[in-house]
């Protein structure tokens, strides 16, 4: 069986996938007039998104604050689309208040966390606590550095137990991608494998864990890897 998706592709997802296309066409032929000119584009482009960023960051920190604290007392206006979220998936107010905390993860995730990551994930029997601790953070602190909002949020559960949530965090943190799903042969008693591509014409190595949740997160961390190593490059 094979699960195949491909998510929206808001303004911001295909800025970034053009900014890496003109950055990997000018590392392509650094000696060409127009490389160095597509570099500085970049840069420029980057640096402009980077400052707005950081004013979305800043406004989304102080209404975190706001927010958990009225969840807190209990003052939600019925009518706000949180209030329906309790007691619903979530089941308590501090529940929610405390992920919803978690957005505002501060540290940018380093390629050397990425790494540790994926080898907990390929070495795994079976999904764990502290693999869902640290797909969290790599979540929320790639996906919240960008637009970060309300609506993205995870939902309650383990992303490494179940397909569900893993799916729901890959189209997130790549909403201009896809992912497939599967056996690796006709040998159903191999692992399954994954792949997930930042965007259509992407070709992204496949990746295998010991579980279906576990597979597929093992291949968006590779992908977060390679594109990560790319940039730095």
């Amino acid at each position: 069986m094979v699960i195949n998706t491909k998510a929206n592709q808001p303004e911001t997802a295909r800025a970034e996938v053009l900014l890496s296309l003109a950055r990997n066409a000018a590392q392509q032929d650094p000696a060409h007039p127009s490389s160095k000119l597509l570099l500085e584009l970049v840069s420029l482009v980057s640096s402009l998104q980077a400052d707005q960023s950081e004013l979305r960051r800043q406004a989304f920190r102080e209404a975190v604050r706001g927010l958990t604290n009225i969840m807190r007392s209990r003052q939600i206006p019925p009518e706000a689309p949180l209030a329906s979220m309790i007691p619903g998936a979530y089941q308590s107010v501090e529940t929610l208040a405390l992920e919803i905390e978690r957005t505002n993860a501060p540290q940018p995730v380093e390629l050397s966390e990425l790494r540790q990551l994926r080898q907990k994930i390929k070495t795994a029997s079976e999904g764990s606590d502290e693999i869902d601790e640290a797909i969290r953070r790599v979540y929320y602190a790639t996906l919240f550095s960008r637009h970060p909002s309300i609506e993205d949020i995870l939902p309650p559960g383990s992303p490494s137990r179940s397909l569900e949530i893993a799916a729901f965090l890959v189209e997130k943190v790549l909403p201009n991608g896809w992912w497939t799903l599967g056996s690796n042969s006709v040998n159903v008693k191999e692992p399954p494998a994954a792949k997930v591509g930042t965007w259509t014409g992407d070709n992204p190595k496949a990746e295998s864990a010991a579980t279906t949740p576990l597979t597929l997160l093992a291949a968006l961390v590779l992908t977060l890897i390679e594109t990560e190593k790319k940039q730095a490059g």
